[in-house]
Order: structure tokens, then sequence, then C-alpha cells
């Protein structure tokens, strides 16, 4: 019911965008250490309260956003849920991982262009 995204290392053209807003450096490091999406209870992660309705969330899934795995995440994509149990830590993330790939192939463009 609930889902958002946030992007970090942008250029200064998209700051004023929902999505480009701060992310701590606890968030960043937290997506970069994702190797598969997190699905699980929201034991009062930090991005939960980029929801619309953060109190709403019960469980959530987490996909990092990146180009290759050996590479820090440039984004997070949350989904949330009221119902404690729509994501749990035995679920299959395999549909979770195809969503990362394609929005971070698709927001990718957003980041500036390395010197």
């Amino acid at each position: 019911p609930q889902a958002t995204v946030r992007l970090w290392n942008l250029g200064n053209e998209h700051a004023d965008q929902p999505w480009a807003h701060a992310v701590s450096d606890d968030a960043k490091s937290f997506a970069s250490s994702l190797t598969l999406p997190y699905c699980g209870a929201n034991s009062g992660f930090e991005v939960a309260q980029w929801m619309e309705t953060p109190s709403a969330v019960s469980s959530m899934a987490m996909i990092p956003l990146r180009g290759i795995l050996s590479v820090p995440a440039f984004g997070l994509l949350v989904l949330g849920s009221p119902d404690p149990t729509r994501y749990s830590a035995d679920m299959g993330t395999d549909f979770l991982v195809r969503i990362g790939e394609i929005a971070s192939a698709a927001l990718a463009r957003l980041l500036p262009d390395p010197v």
C-alpha cells in the first residue's frame, strides 16, 4: 500500500525533488550493505519515516538501487505494508531483485557523469 524511493549523490538540479531529500549516512550504509532486498518487520527503521503514513508500516521490503553489486547503492526503494506478515524474512525475493534491477537501470541516468 505504500512505496517510496530516495536517491543520493545526484546533481544539484534534482535537489528540490522529494526523492532526493537528505538521507543519513546510516541509511546509505545499510542500503549498500544489502546484497538482497531486506524483507521483514519494521523494527523502527529510519526509512519508514520516508513513507506517507509511517505509523501504518508494520512490515517492509527495502530494495537497494545500484548498477552492479560491487558498487555502493545510490538509492533505496522501500515498500511498506500494514500487514505484519506481508514482507517476511522467509519469502522469495526474485521478483523484488528484478524490480531493483529495472529501477536501478532507469534511475541511474539521474546520476552525474563520472569525471
